[in-house]
């Protein structure tokens, strides 16, 4: 258990996470600085831009959700549809009046 800690750590140690300057996306960038996915707390979604290991990528994602949870929001309530109201009925105009 403890290896396994310590392999999460070190995986995480090479990552810091930014806020971008659009509101609502994490940065993840790696020891050089370089962005290597776009996290979205608004869907909660990862974009990546660059390779990452599987095992990085499973352990930062969960991080991220973690610390940055999706803020999906309320589902409006139904419209209800109204009837539409019945239509006067046209009468049909004599050949004299059309005259």
């Amino acid at each position: 258990m403890i290896e396994l800690m310590a392999k999460h750590h070190v995986a995480l140690s090479s990552y810091h996470f930014q806020r971008a300057k659009t509101q609502g996306i994490i940065n993840v960038l790696n020891e050089g600085s370089y962005i290597m996915a776009e996290y979205s707390e608004r869907t909660g979604t990862v974009k990546w831009q660059r390779v990452v290991l599987a095992t990085q990528k499973e352990m930062i994602e969960k991080w991220l959700g973690q610390h940055y949870p999706a803020q999906v929001a309320p589902e409006p309530p139904p419209v209800e549809k109204r009837r539409a109201a019945p239509r006067p009925a046209v009468r049909a105009r004599s050949a004299r009046a059309a005259k």
